[in-house]
């Protein structure tokens, strides 16, 4: 992190160490920002690229707005006559510096801001992927002293389709008492990650074989198609971000036989294949699958054609809640009568069994129960 010691000859705070800042002087704050930064670094617009916009905040009568930007030209740095020094230093490390007031208060805000966004505005990777960033922003807001149930549930609002990341969370904020514990089960859930995705594997080995198409782009159904080939896999496109275009790239590298199919011809193609394998981005107690869109009209094209629909899911995304509408257009619901299996790292379920396995694991319904609770507040 850029800090900056104020010249002795400051009009405010002479001799502390800041960010770049200054007065908004009837501009917007965005705006404003570009400007102090070209002002006190030199760097213009190019060599820098904006993270994170934190919410305001009031401090000594002053009202801050946050923002986080990456330095991509950090020689490029030069000093006016505001500030008398520079250093980067390691954020933990404002609070051995005699600082503005509030400045690692800002940095919070803006770091944490940064992590919400970038949840909120993926459309390359799925919810496994996204829940773990969800936790480690939970674990960082632990280390930063902010709340991490308030985290939580910004984390959750900014992707509603996902219920992996309320899942995770959940799981996290229901077992730890206090802000130590925590942080030991963000690491331990992060760390578990790729533990449940080769169970998965292993367990989808037997409904494997012959010609497999799946949807989207799922890393645990990758990690099941290398563990067992098929004899041919099929990815759609998947449009609007067409992930399968990379997930067929990726597969044909490792050595499998990969046929990509358009979006509009899929439902007849997977009349074709021997298996229907999908991910999950949630799944409701009753055996309702929320996933990429397009999911829903496969899954009753295959059973009308006889094909088995199955879909690899693990725990975390599983919801206590009655199905209801994704809240993404990206995604869509499809039916518990359209899925014959879903296959988790505690075992294979049918659609009618969810909700007694979701009853099982307590930390999915006290983990949700206190972010609604937060949510409410």
């Amino acid at each position: 992190m850029l800090v900056l010691r104020r010249s002795e000859k400051a009009r405010s705070y002479p001799g502390s160490w800041s960010g770049v800042s200054g007065y908004l002087e009837g501009s917007e704050p965005l705006e404003r920002a570009y400007t102090e930064i070209a002002e006190e670094t030199g760097l213009a617009c190019p060599d820098v690229r904006l993270l994170g916009t934190g919410e305001p905040f009031a401090v000594d009568g002053w009202l801050v707005h946050p923002f986080l930007f990456r330095c991509l030209q950090p020689e490029r740095v030069t000093l006016n006559h505001e500030n008398a020094e520079a250093r980067w230093v390691e954020p933990g490390a404002l609070r051995a510096l005699q600082t503005v007031p509030a400045l690692e208060e800002a940095y919070v805000h803006a770091k944490l801001a940064e992590r919400v966004d970038r949840v909120a505005n993926d459309d390359v990777h799925g919810a496994s992927w996204l829940a773990k960033e969800a936790v480690e922003a939970v674990g960082e807001a632990v280390e930063l002293g902010e709340d991490p149930v308030e985290v939580g549930r910004k984390m959750i609002e900014a992707r509603p389709a996902m219920g992996a990341i309320a899942g995770a969370l959940g799981r996290v904020l229901a077992a730890g008492r206090t802000p130590e514990q925590i942080g030991e089960e963000a690491r331990a859930l992060v760390a578990s990650r790729e533990r449940a995705s080769k169970a998965i594997a292993v367990m989808l080995g037997p409904y494997i074989e012959g010609v497999v198409m799946t949807h989207s782009a799922s890393s645990t159904v990758r990690e099941a198609l290398l563990h067992t080939p098929p004899d041919r896999v099929v990815c759609t496109v998947s449009e609007p971000v067409g992930e399968g275009r990379g997930l067929a790239d990726d597969l044909r590298s490792m050595g499998l036989t990969v046929e990509l199919v358009d979006d509009p011809d899929a439902e007849h193609a997977v009349a074709t294949v021997n298996l229907l394998l999908v991910g999950a981005d949630t799944v409701f107690r009753d055996g309702s699958l929320v996933n990429k869109i397009g999911t829903a009209g496969l899954a009753k094209a295959a059973k009308k054609a006889g094909v088995a629909v199955v879909v690899a899911c693990e725990v975390i995304k599983l919801s206590p809640e009655a199905p209801r509408d994704p809240g993404e257009e990206r995604f869509d619901l499809t039916e518990p009568e359209h899925i014959d299996m879903f296959v988790t790292e505690e075992g294979a379920f049918p659609p009618n069994d969810i909700g007694a396995l979701i009853d099982q694991t307590p930390f999915l319904r006290d983990g949700y129960e206190l972010l609604k609770n937060a949510a409410r507040r």
